[in-house]
């Protein structure tokens, strides 16, 4: 039974006791496989909930479990009806996005799933589903025509473009006019991107640096890729913010610069500052054992045999698994005696 009549009272309220008994239970049914019990555990919390958004939670609960029993049709009521409830809810988006998914994919109703796609994206471009409708959107498009696909990303820039979807519709941009040979055009947009969307905000701005770098490269410039690099590292070392140090890109910008010096400069000096600064800037990264094992190579290349060995060892000590370690044994029993 779908439950959505009613304006429960303020967000302010406490939980209802009976609603928090039934949701537990509804959970426990799910984790059991009792997709139908679950179902029915999730329509009593909304029952007795106090609160819109407990009600809501509920219901979207609810539709989880139908959608797990196997009762697609029912699912969808609750989803719709969750997505059509005004005020907007922390569940609207998702109840809207689920729903096309479902129409989507099971029911192969690709016109409500592209209509469901649509009002996720320009009705809800600051909530988390949206980017995947986006992506799904496009998906579709460009299935009947690249051209049509290019053409709704321009134009929903300009209602969109300042919204959280910004970036994601510039990248969007940059790869379908790099597929469709327009190099500079794909350029164009990741550097507007890396413009208007800059870190922490802009959620894309380290992923266009890193594919301009890659750009630069390709066209044979390095010591351009070298800079564009350098400015994210940069951003890293000038940010306070907490957590900004795990940014993956950070590490990997650090670990590319050593590569180029290696490989394209020869500065045999700047790719060993590199590769060391990796692991001294961000010793917690995954890619700290890539470093250490690719200077002592880089050492062993040169004929520095002492410095190398002596680095590779030290990895086998640091570094218990990963491609990096296997790299290091191999080296070690080429080109290194025995330690003593």
């Amino acid at each position: 039974m779908l439950f959505v009549a009613g304006c429960p009272p303020a967000l302010s309220s406490p939980r209802a006791p009976a609603f928090e008994a039934q949701l537990a239970r509804g959970e426990r049914e799910l984790r059991h496989g009792r997709f139908e019990a679950a179902a029915r555990a999730f329509d009593e919390a909304a029952r007795a909930a106090r609160r819109r958004v407990d009600v809501d939670e509920a219901l979207y609960r609810r539709a989880r479990a139908l959608k797990r029993a196997g009762d697609i049709a029912g699912a969808l009521a609750v989803l719709d009806a969750l997505a059509a409830r005004r005020p907007p809810s922390r569940r609207t988006a998702r109840a809207l996005f689920d729903a096309a998914r479902l129409r989507d994919e099971r029911l192969r109703d690709t016109t409500g799933a592209l209509r469901g796609y649509e009002a996720v994206v320009r009705h809800h471009p600051e909530e988390g589903p949206a980017a995947r409708a986006l992506a799904l959107w496009l998906a579709h498009v460009r299935r009947r025509s690249h051209a049509e696909a290019l053409a709704l990303v321009v134009s929903l820039q300009i209602d969109l473009g300042a919204t959280d979807l910004g970036d994601d519709l510039l990248m969007a941009e940059h790869r379908l006019r790099l597929q469709q040979g327009d190099r500079a055009g794909a350029r164009t947009a990741l550097e507007r991107l890396v413009r208007t969307h800059p870190y922490p905000q802009g959620h894309r701005w380290d992923e266009a640096l890193l594919r301009l770098a890659d750009m630069d490269l390709e066209e044979g410039r390095a010591e351009a890729a070298i800079e564009r690099l350098q400015a994210l590292l940069e951003r890293a070392e000038g940010t306070t913010l907490v957590g900004s140090y795990t940014l993956p890109a950070f590490p990997l910008a650090q670990l590319r610069i050593a590569r180029i010096h290696r490989d394209y400069t020869g500065d045999f000096r700047a790719a060993r500052e590199a590769y060391r600064s990796l692991e001294r800037d961000f010793p917690h990264s995954r890619l700290c054992d890539d470093a250490r094992v690719e200077l002592g190579e880089l050492l062993l290349d040169r004929g520095e045999l002492a410095a190398g060995c002596r680095i590779l060892r030290s990895a086998l000590a640091d570094f218990e698994v990963g491609a990096a370690r296997r790299r290091a044994t191999r080296r070690l029993a080429a080109d290194c005696a025995p330690a003593p």
